[in-house]
């Protein structure tokens, strides 16, 4: 899938490129197909794309591969001339069709190469005559210097076109790889990382086999063998995420459900036999202070009237 089932990114693109399409008024060799370039980790994939969909579709058209043996500048100078998107023919001066945009790379170096060659021919030639001089210089190394970078990169990639006989397989093979890398990335466990490692010398292997595989049993053998045993791969790899998620769910569940356990008591409490006997204590003495207070409260006025009565009688 493009941009590693990022759909939102992918939709973006291809409307993005369908508003170029329409503003330059350039007429496509299909209709409604759309060129989009997917820069990935070990080289680029083209995709076919039919937009005016709320979900635009992709047909993968191509695949480059970089060999994953060289140095990261090996690698860039594979990728300022392979797998660059062809330029869009929009206009139209005395018959010939010019590119726009021009390329980025080649109009800085036409640039660099004609500001250092003015002065040389300038000095060589007539003012007029070393301007042109300067241009034509500059015009020749921006053009030759990528070819030339092609040529002598030629052998650290390969490419892989939906036209050839065995270029389905390596397709299955590729999405096999990214459901893999995906699966790796977001599991973290070292199992598949230790998989995901050895993918991009797989890729470079299967991508060598593909023009042979026509005519060659072997190669052909291969091939299928690397794209069959990586499916498999890649399906033990979700079957295995999907056991773990569901271990997981199953545990989250168990400790939900599970009364928590109460905190440990502090040492040293008093019994609770021992206040029960407080109280018990403390609530015969209320009554005993409460019978004493009704006694107070009625016999000694009572006796006091008594005798001074008596005392009078006498």
């Amino acid at each position: 899938m493009p941009f590693d089932a990022d759909q939102d990114r992918w939709t973006h693109v291809v409307r993005a490129a369908a508003r170029f399409r329409d503003a330059s008024h350039t007429e496509l060799a299909a209709p409604e197909a759309l060129a989009i370039r997917e820069r990935t980790r070990g080289g680029w994939l083209r995709w076919g794309a039919f937009a005016g969909r709320s979900h635009p579709a992709s047909v993968l058209r191509e695949a480059g591969v970089l060999d994953p043996a060289q140095r990261r500048v090996g690698r860039w100078a594979c990728r300022t001339v392979w797998g660059l998107a062809p330029p869009l023919y929009i206009w139209t001066v005395g018959g010939f069709l010019l590119p726009r945009p021009l390329p980025v790379g080649r109009t800085a170096v036409f640039a660099v190469v004609a500001a250092a060659a003015l002065g040389p021919a300038s000095s060589l030639l007539p003012a007029g005559f070393g301007l042109l001089g300067a241009v034509a210089v500059g015009l020749a190394v921006s053009s030759g210097l990528p070819a030339a970078v092609r040529r002598l990169t030629r052998r650290r990639v390969r490419v892989v076109g939906g036209d050839e006989p065995y270029g389905p397989v390596f397709f299955r093979l590729l999405a096999a790889e990214q459901r893999l890398r995906i699966l790796a990335e977001r599991s973290e466990r070292p199992e598949l990382a230790r998989a995901a490692a050895v993918l991009p010398r797989l890729l470079w292997d299967a991508a060598g086999l593909v023009p042979v595989a026509a005519d060659d049993p072997e190669a052909r053998e291969l091939l299928c063998g690397y794209a069959q045993s990586l499916g498999l791969l890649a399906d033990q790899a979700a079957e295995v995420e999907q056991q773990e998620e569901a271990v997981e769910a199953a545990i989250r569940d168990e400790r939900a459900s599970v009364v928590p356990a109460r905190a440990a008591l502090p040492e040293g409490l008093l019994p609770r036999a021992l206040l029960e006997e407080a109280r018990l204590e403390l609530e015969e003495l209320g009554q005993g202070l409460r019978h004493a207070r009704e006694l107070l409260d009625g016999a000694p006025e009572g006796g006091h009237r008594h005798a001074r009565s008596g005392e009078t009688d006498e």
